[in-house]
């Protein structure tokens, strides 16, 4: 079979990944995204016609896989050999993507739970978390009080700023924490979510009241909020939940 892989720009593939994508049952969330942005891109021909598309993340790690419905049946022996480009030895693979993580699943060496995949139950609210606290967009001004309180988790700062994207958290007349919205690449409607308190105000109920804001704040801008934590984050997991949010997406890494 005669099995090509052409290096390509992301531009060149950007319409079939979004077709792609918007094809699944859920949505991928920003640390994926971004790997999928910096990845290597390849696009895939089968018997000379174009067949579908794959991404590889610093030499090693595939981070997309997907053929076209004709060309699915040839799907494990394109994977076969997609493993054999540059120094591939594991993919990162969203449960929902089942294509993918079939191909992903029949010759590993081992599986790591990588993260948890959270979506928001449509026009669930929680008014009662957030009565005494309140978002306000950050400013270039902000920035030396942002980097004291959260060190680099928000970096690069002025990007998310020109974004409009951080937001620093009130509670009566202190700041006790940021949120943030990122907006998508690869969606018109969808933003990712993440929150950071600040030390001392700690186990309080503000990551909750932060979390359900943001939520609130990507329905005014019509966007579909998703977040995301490490698997073994359980106080971001259960933070979460408790602002309404719900899981059941995996984000696993698997070895070869």
């Amino acid at each position: 079979m005669d099995i090509q892989f052409s290096p390509v720009s992301f531009s060149d593939i950007r319409e079939a990944v979004q077709s792609h994508l918007a094809a699944l049952p859920a949505r991928i969330g920003s640390f994926l995204e971004k790997h999928i942005l910096a990845s290597h891109h390849y696009h895939i021909f089968i018997a000379r016609q174009s067949a579908g598309f794959a991404s590889i993340h610093g030499e090693s790690l595939l981070t997309q896989f997907s053929l076209n419905d004709q060309h699915k049946r040839y799907g494990q022996a394109v994977f076969v050999q997609l493993r054999k480009l540059e120094h591939v030895e594991s993919a990162l693979v969203p449960t929902f993507d089942e294509f993918f993580l079939a191909h992903a699943l029949d010759d590993y060496r081992q599986l790591t739970k990588q993260a948890y995949c959270f979506n928001v139950v449509p026009h669930a609210q929680n008014h009662t978390a957030t009565q005494s606290f309140s978002l306000r967009l950050a400013n270039p001004e902000d920035i030396p009080f942002i980097q004291q309180h959260a060190g680099e988790f928000f970096t690069p700062v002025e990007k998310h700023l020109a974004a409009h994207a951080l937001f620093l958290v009130r509670s009566s007349d202190e700041y006790v924490g940021f949120g943030l919205i990122e907006s998508s690449s690869l969606y018109g409607d969808v933003a990712s979510i993440g929150m950071y308190t600040i030390e001392h105000f700690r186990r309080t109920g503000i990551a909750t009241a932060t979390i359900t804001l943001l939520i609130e704040e990507c329905r005014r801008r019509e966007l579909h909020p998703i977040a995301g934590c490490w698997y073994y984050n359980h106080a971001s997991k259960k933070t979460l939940e408790r602002a309404g949010m719900f899981t059941q997406t995996r984000l696993l890494k698997i070895d070869y």
